[in-house]
């Protein structure tokens, strides 16, 4: 059990239905691997955000996750964390080739990747990829670091954030 409850978990929770406009605009929601999708899918812009680090995006929106799925599970650990597997964009020694192969794969005119200073992939080996695929430019914003805890790797106080894009 968690000895002390952070003032911000403690506010109250209010859920609201989400509100949808309906319209005549197409929308496709999609649940699988990045990487298998990519072929079957194609249009004139891709964005991409994947996980940057070894920590798998589950961890953080694991209650997300409980609530879409809607199912039992046994609550794992201190914090009730779900049980599920670590993706290869989380990988150090597989990110390269998860990156590679979907920016190979994509039937898209204009990729756009979001990525920091901190994620496995160094800025040459992203650079590397897409220029093999295209022309590839690169802009970046420094932002204030979020410090969620003091035992972090990273005692930086702030992080870069890059938009690596390609014009395939």
């Amino acid at each position: 059990m968690l000895k002390h409850i952070k003032k911000s978990a403690q506010k109250e929770l209010i859920l609201k239905p989400a509100e949808f406009e309906i319209n005549e605009n197409k929308h496709d929601i999609f649940n699988e691997d990045a990487n298998i999708l990519i072929k079957k899918i194609k249009g004139d812009i891709l964005y991409l955000d994947p996980p940057y680090n070894a920590r798998e995006y589950g961890a953080n929106y694991h209650l997300l996750n409980t609530i879409a799925l809607y199912d039992d599970f046994t609550p794992k650990g201190k914090t009730g964390l779900r049980e599920y597997e670590k993706s290869n964009w989380c990988k150090k020694d597989k990110v390269y080739k998860e990156l590679e192969n979907l920016i190979k794969n994509a039937d898209f005119k204009f990729i756009f990747l979001s990525y920091n200073d901190e994620g496995l992939l160094s800025l040459n080996q992203i650079k590397e990829i897409f220029e093999k695929y295209g022309k590839y430019d690169l802009k970046n914003k420094t932002y204030k670091r979020f410090k969620a805890d003091s035992n972090r790797l990273s005692k930086k106080d702030d992080t870069t954030e890059y938009l690596h894009i390609l014009i395939k």
